[in-house]
């Protein structure tokens, strides 16, 4: 398991760790700091192998507050895809029937999904270990009309149907406009954003790239603003033999 330190930078395998400490250890070196010293854990593919569990108890052990808050965060989450089942199973029941209940009830449930939606992404979330690939989900950027300021909207519980208007409408808020938008995999812990939206258009690479760091500050990022996932993409990171 390979980590960050506050106090230097680079990469440190963690050797042993305890309540109060962790030895560490390099290629030339082995040493000791207190657990304090903990940052964060490697991004990209440096901790692929290492399982979720043993990420967990090391957290645990070195920053039990942040873990509990870490559970309590995933648990809610849980919580609520599992009501989301049991009302998405009802109304698809009636929807069967071409009545104007039916029609009333499913603007209903999309009404509520898109209020759980604005509430768990208002919470910090731990994204590190969701692992999107298939076909991806889209992504939009919103601006910030008082500072102009950035910042990355997705919906990787897909709580609503995967258009941009949609991801436009769970981030609603005074302040903050769409710009454009594109879409998003996830694999091997590596962050690819690419393609554009119908609705708002073709990103910028280098905005969406640095707004994208605040939801994956740990994880490696590329980004192909207006380009279709092709053959020599899946190549470059679908392939990789790792």
């Amino acid at each position: 398991m390979k980590i960050h330190l506050h106090s230097r930078q680079g990469l440190y395998e963690v050797e042993r760790f305890g309540r109060n400490s962790i030895t560490l250890s390099t290629k030339h070196s082995s040493f000791s700091v207190p657990t304090s010293d903990f940052k964060s854990f490697a991004g990209g593919l440096w901790n692929n192998q290492v399982s979720k569990n043993t990420m967990d108890e090391f957290l645990a052990v070195v920053r039990p507050d942040e873990y509990k808050t870490q559970v309590e965060q995933e648990d809610q989450i849980l919580t609520l895809a599992a009501r989301l089942d049991l009302i998405q199973s009802g109304v698809k029941s009636e929807l069967e029937e071409t009545t104007k209940k039916a029609v009333e009830d499913r603007d209903s449930l999309n009404d509520k999904l898109r209020s759980i939606a604005r509430e768990v992404y208002k919470q910090r979330l731990d994204v590190s270990r969701i692992k999107i690939n298939s076909n991806g989900i889209k992504f939009i950027i919103q601006q910030n009309y008082k500072d102009n300021t950035y910042r990355f909207c997705w919906d990787p519980y897909q709580f609503v149907a995967n258009y941009h208007s949609n991801i436009s409408d769970i981030y609603r808020d005074g302040n903050w406009g769409t710009m454009n938008g594109g879409w998003i995999r996830i694999i091997d812990g590596t962050v690819i954003l690419y393609s554009k939206s119908g609705d708002y258009g073709v990103y910028d690479d280098k905005i969406a790239i640095q707004a994208a760091r605040a939801i994956f500050p740990n994880m490696d990022i590329y980004s192909y603003a207006g380009r279709a996932w092709d053959n020599e993409l899946t190549e470059m990171f679908d392939g990789l033999p790792f």
